[in-house]
């Protein structure tokens, strides 16, 4: 894989988009999961905005201020002290953002959980970022993956399937993109990915 395709994917599959592509994949194809069969089409819209705004736009616009502030040296992270502040403030965000879901909106509590699930991926992603530079972005898709086979395997959603199989493809990918960056090493993807599909499925058994 060439460098500049290694580049466009790791910013597409960024880490900081996972929550907004989870929200649309389940309220397209597991509603009901969520809290969200009743809703109407632009409230759906609506809430997909707002997840997109606080959990990617929100979250980048602060590391952009930390990186002109000086406090991190470049804002793709690419050394292991840049991490650890955007993690654990990233962390801090979608925890509270679940916050704000419940308890503005119960229906949609499940939305919340699957919130806090992805802030616990994260924060377990800056701890470990103390002293190792594991995949983010190896942990985010594994924890997409995690997040829609247990909701598949617990509720039945067979329409899951062909988006958990197109994500399985997708982090052979995205992980081959991080290797030909030298981003990380073979070892650091796969623990990446391995934090994300196990935090996330046990994450659902136990919210869910």
């Amino acid at each position: 894989m060439n460098t500049r395709l290694a580049n466009f994917l790791s910013v597409v599959l960024h880490p900081l988009l996972m929550p907004t592509f989870l929200f649309l994949i389940l309220f397209s194809l597991a509603p009901t999961v969520i809290g969200a069969e009743s809703l109407g089409f632009l409230f759906k819209i609506g809430f997909i905005a707002f997840t997109f705004f606080y959990t990617f736009a929100l979250p980048a616009y602060f590391i952009f201020l930390l990186k002109r502030w000086g406090i991190i040296g470049s804002i793709k992270l690419e050394n292991l002290s840049d991490r650890r502040i955007p993690y654990f403030l990233t962390a801090a965000i979608y925890a509270i953002v679940g916050y704000i879901i419940l308890s503005k909106n119960s229906v949609l509590f499940p939305c919340a959980y699957i919130l806090w699930s992805i802030s616990i991926v994260i924060f377990f992603v800056a701890i470990i970022s103390l002293w190792w530079q594991i995949s983010a972005h190896a942990a985010g898709i594994g924890g997409m993956i995690g997040a829609l086979a247990g909701i598949m395997i617990q509720f039945g959603e067979t329409a899951l399937f062909i988006p958990l199989l197109c994500l399985i493809l997708l982090a052979g990918v995205i992980i081959s993109a991080r290797l030909a960056l030298n981003a990380h090493t073979s070892s650091q993807v796969g623990m990446g990915f391995l934090l994300g599909v196990i935090s996330s499925l046990s994450s659902v058994y136990v919210f869910f």
